[in-house]
C-alpha cells in the first residue's frame, strides 16, 4: 500500500507528461479538490473533468509546474512548487503551495482533499485576468478528521498568537528552527526567531493587527495552518506550513495573499 509521501509525490511527477487526469485515481470519491481560479472540485467525476481541462490548458499555454518539495505524514501533507509561464520577456516562475488530507476507505489510502495556494502579488505582475481566491479553501470540509499530534502544537501557537502572546512563540521552535514570512524573510535558528518575535510583539501591538486561526491539520511531524489576518481596516488569508520534531517546531513557513494584504495597507 502506498504511503501518503508516495501517494503526494505523484502530483509532482505527473509533469513529466502532464497527463493530469491520471491523477484522479489517487482521490476518495468524494474528494474536494481546490483550485484558486477554477473553485472546488467536489467527487472525482469534477474532478475527472477538471484533470482533462488541466491537459489541454497548461500545455497550451506553455505552462508547467516544477521543483517539487513534499512533506508528508501519514493523513496530512503539504508541497511546495514552482509554477512557470512563458511570457514575452522569457519564462517566469510564480511560487506555489498545496495542501493536502487523506484517509483510507478501505480500498487504500487516498487523498480526500486538496487545496493549491499561489503567489497572488507574482501572478498580478504576469496577468490581470483572473485573480485567485485563497479565502474559500479554509472554509471547505476536508475528508477527515483524524488527527495526529503535531494538531495539539499548531492549536497551541494559534491560540498563543490570537491573544497576541507573540514574543512567547518563540518556546515552541527548536534551537536549530527556520522561520519564514513572505515579506520579512527567513529566520534561522532560535535566537533569530525570537528577535523577530519580539519584534512582531511590538509592531503587530501597535498596528492593531491580530490573527486568527481558520482551520489545521496536523501528523506527528508535519502539518499545516489556514489563518486570517485582521487589519483595522479589514482582512486577509494567509496559510502556513509546518514541520514538527519532539514536540516542536523545526520549520514554520507563512504565506499569505500578498495583493489583498497591500490594497489594506494603502487604504
Amino acid at each position: 500500500m502506498p504511503t501518503a509521501e508516495e501517494i503526494i509525490k505523484k502530483f509532482g511527477a505527473v509533469e513529466d507528461d502532464q497527463r493530469y487526469t491520471r491523477l484522479v485515481d489517487l482521490f476518495t470519491k468524494d474528494a474536494i479538490y481546490y483550485d484558486p481560479f477554477m473553485g472546488a472540485q467536489v467527487g472525482t467525476e469534477a474532478i475527472q473533468t477538471f484533470m482533462g481541462h488541466m491537459e489541454e490548458m497548461v500545455p497550451a499555454a506553455g505552462a508547467r509546474f516544477d521543483e517539487w518539495e513534499v512533506c508528508a505524514g501519514t493523513t496530512t501533507a503539504w508541497a511546495r512548487w514552482i509554477m512557470f509561464a512563458k511570457t514575452a520577456d522569457g519564462e517566469v516562475g510564480i511560487n506555489g503551495q498545496s495542501i493536502y488530507r487523506l484517509r483510507d476507505d478501505g480500498d487504500g489510502l487516498k487523498v480526500c482533499f486538496a487545496a493549491d495556494y499561489i503567489d497572488s502579488n507574482a501572478y498580478g505582475r504576469l496577468t490581470l485576468d483572473r485573480v485567485p481566491d485563497m479565502v474559500t479553501p479554509a472554509k471547505l470540509a476536508k475528508g477527515t478528521h483524524e488527527q495526529g499530534s503535531a494538531h495539539a502544537l499548531i492549536t497551541k501557537f494559534w491560540q498563543m498568537q490570537d491573544t497576541r502572546q507573540y514574543a512567547q512563540l518563540a518556546t515552541l521552535f527548536t534551537e536549530d528552527a527556520i522561520f519564514t514570512d513572505q515579506t520579512s524573510g527567513e529566520f534561522i535558528g532560535n535566537a533569530a526567531i525570537t528577535g523577530f518575535m519580539n519584534r512582531m510583539d511590538t509592531e503587530m501591538t501597535a498596528r492593531g493587527i491580530t490573527f486568527s486561526l481558520d482551520d489545521c491539520a496536523g501528523d506527528e511531524f508535519v502539518g499545516w495552518s489556514q489563518w486570517t489576518c485582521h487589519l483595522p481596516n479589514g482582512s486577509f488569508p494567509g496559510w502556513t506550513l509546518h514541520k514538527v520534531r519532539d514536540g516542536k517546531f523545526t520549520l514554520d513557513s507563512d504565506y499569505f495573499d500578498v495583493a489583498a494584504a497591500a490594497k489594506l495597507r494603502t487604504k
